[in-house]
């Protein structure tokens, strides 16, 4: 049976980025999870994620993102809404857009059943060494809140 996922993507060394693996380092921390629910720090893999979001009934997604909406605003999409396409050629497999993984999914017909994207406005992602911006580390508990409450929606099915 296909696994739930709680995915954190981004890149801990360029400010901002990096809110994906901070949300699930917290999580960890927290063991706040279901047993049967397997948490990721995906980190800048790009297409190495591609069996793993192939492999899963469903997947909650932590990420950093350019809404143009205020900074450390939360912004929750749900499948269809997720935009899954290929963008500009990257110079390499560490420039994949996480658009571009759910695309090829797509492509080989392995796509969870239920996708959910937590994102949040960014201030700041070229401050390279630097911390979360107080906006953005702000908003780890809510986003949080949120992927445990999208996964008790869940509950209903199976976790495994």
């Amino acid at each position: 049976m296909k696994k739930t996922v709680v995915l954190g993507i981004g890149n801990l060394l360029w400010g901002d980025e990096g809110f994906g693996p901070a949300v699930v380092a917290r999580i960890k921390a927290r063991d706040c999870l279901p047993a049967a629910v397997e948490l990721v720090d995906g980190g800048t893999q790009g297409l190495y994620l591609l069996p793993l979001i192939q492999d899963c009934a469903r997947l909650i997604v932590f990420d950093a993102v350019d809404f143009g909406r205020q900074p450390g605003q939360l912004v929750v999409l749900r499948d269809q809404e997720i935009p899954a396409y290929f963008g500009r050629r990257p110079l390499s497999l560490h420039q994949t857009a996480f658009t571009d993984v759910l695309a090829a999914a797509a492509l080989t017909a392995a796509t969870p059943e239920a996708i959910t994207l937590i994102g949040v406005q960014f201030v700041n992602i070229d401050n390279w060494g630097g911390a979360l911006s107080p906006a953005v580390d702000a908003a780890i508990d809510r986003a949080i809140a949120i992927g445990l409450s999208e996964l008790a929606s869940w509950k209903e099915q199976s976790y495994a």
